[in-house]
């Protein structure tokens, strides 16, 4: 049952049509067929009226901004969504997590508010209608992130991807290949990402961090992840590599991690259930996690993934994955509500998990009081779409222990300089307020084709 919307306004259909989207499924359609009508424009103030179900909602509101118009634009989109969200709390007689949000970064509004003069919990509690539950999770954030946030702005973050897998998981459809597939092109491709790599250093800046991502970087030839790693040239600054696939992860992978100076890695259980880890198609059961987990432990600081509403799982076995992890004690945990892809296997079979979004709240709720008592603080969070209970995803830290990186990427306060397939390359202008973006070719194969190209791109991009 689907819930039609008409609004004539390009640049807010899409920002509405995510929001109806987050009441799948508690709304209903119109008897007769009447979609949800959105007329909004703006002469001496803001004014929206919203039509569904035989009913009309009407609101105004004064120009908050000083004649800027980008701000001006920004404060309309806000008040619109906040009267179509509304409507739809009317009609539906259910209120969102949070409310009339529907962006990737949630923190980073709230930087932006508080830049603007405005009070952000009052933005987020009493105009955005975000819970009292999120917006205590957002401030913790807030609080985690001093002396990490916004520090050191003139130095650039250092990323490079290897987006190979052993297997592809249920959930999954990003552009990561399984290994088998992409192997015959792996020799060129390190060599091809190794110079990318080296072109760092033509850009005579200051690095604050590396992160070197996938996919699962520890799943090819231990001789081609050396040569990838030693390109960085580290010399002592946060330096983290996806290991997530805890049956990738060898003595013989842990050597060379430790020889290049490798700092931070992943040991991703996602469940302690080897049951759901075969539903899932992961290659790895629960004794393959904890015998990575004891050739990493007091070697590299350590991140484990946990998922919440993986299928069939019950609040029982996500809480044991929670207590597993945490007598563990790696020194983060990330708790991900699950978003089923688009074209990724749990989606092409019809999965649909989305009838229960009261126990993604329980999980995710469950997961931030368990994790906060036992002396961890969420210190990142992003939020994707076609998430379980139009929840999050939050990164929580012992103390000290925050990846930068993390910190830098979700917030968006660094340029990022960015190597491989599917990579994406960010300058950070603060004082304008403005980022621009070049991503690589996407597959390995594009990437081995074009590498030189789309290097004398990334060139002129940080030329600029």
């Amino acid at each position: 049952m689907k819930c039609y919307l008409v609004c004539e306004q390009e640049k807010l259909y899409n920002d509405l049509m995510d929001l109806v989207r987050a009441y799948y499924p508690h709304i209903e359609p119109s008897p007769d067929g009447e979609p949800l009508v959105v007329d909004a424009w703006q002469e001496d103030c803001y004014r929206v009226q919203v039509r569904y179900v035989g009913r009309l909602w009407q609101d105004e509101q004064p120009f908050w901004d000083d004649g800027n118009d980008l701000l001006r634009q920004r404060h309309y989109k806000w008040f619109v969504k906040k009267t179509v969200y509304r409507a739809l709390c009317e009609v539906c007689g259910v209120a969102l997590p949070y409310g009339s949000l529907t962006g990737i970064r949630p923190t980073k509004l709230y930087y932006e508010m508080t830049v603007e003069g405005l009070d952000a919990h009052s933005m987020l509690a009493d105009y955005f209608g975000v819970s009292g539950e999120k917006v205590a999770l957002i401030e913790d954030i807030v609080a985690a992130q001093r002396g990490i946030y916004g520090v050191d702005i003139d130095a650039y973050d250092h990323f490079a991807n290897v987006p190979v897998c052993p297997t592809r998981c249920a959930y999954c459809s990003f552009i990561a290949e399984t290994y088998p597939k992409v192997k015959k092109q792996m020799a060129d491709y390190t060599r091809n990402l190794s110079k990318g790599i080296e072109s760092f250093f033509d850009l005579g800046v200051r690095r604050r961090a590396i992160y070197v991502g996938g996919g699962t970087p520890t799943c090819i030839p231990t001789d081609m992840l050396a040569q990838i790693l030693a390109a960085f040239r580290h010399e002592g600054e946060e330096f983290t590599v996806e290991a997530g696939r805890p049956e990738t992860i060898t003595p013989e992978v842990v050597a060379v991690l430790a020889h290049a100076g490798v700092n931070r890695v992943s040991v991703n259980p996602q469940t302690f259930k080897d049951q759901t880890l075969r539903k899932i198609g992961r290659a790895h059961t629960v004794d393959d996690i904890l015998r990575a987990y004891d050739l990493v432990a007091g070697k590299f600081d350590v991140n484990m993934d946990l998922i919440a509403m993986l299928p069939d799982e019950t609040m029982d076995d996500f809480a044991d994955s929670v207590a597993r992890a945490v007598a563990l004690r790696p020194q983060n945990i990330t708790v991900h509500s699950l978003s089923v892809k688009r074209g990724s296997a749990l989606a092409l079979a019809g999965y649909d998990s989305a009838q229960n979004n009261a126990l993604a709240e329980a999980m995710s709720a469950y997961a931030y009081a368990t994790l906060k008592a036992a002396g961890y603080s969420p210190y990142y969070m992003y939020r994707q779409k076609n998430t379980e209970g139009r929840l999050e995803n939050v990164g929580y830290t012992l103390a000290g222990k925050a990846c930068v990186y993390n910190v830098d990427i979700m917030e968006e306060t660094h340029s990022i300089y960015a190597s491989g397939a599917g990579a994406i390359s960010k300058r950070v202008y603060p004082e304008a307020g403005r980022i621009e973006r070049l991503a690589e070719i996407k597959e390995v194969k594009g990437y081995n084709q074009r590498a030189e190209e789309l290097l004398a791109k990334k060139k002129v991009f940080f030329a600029q």
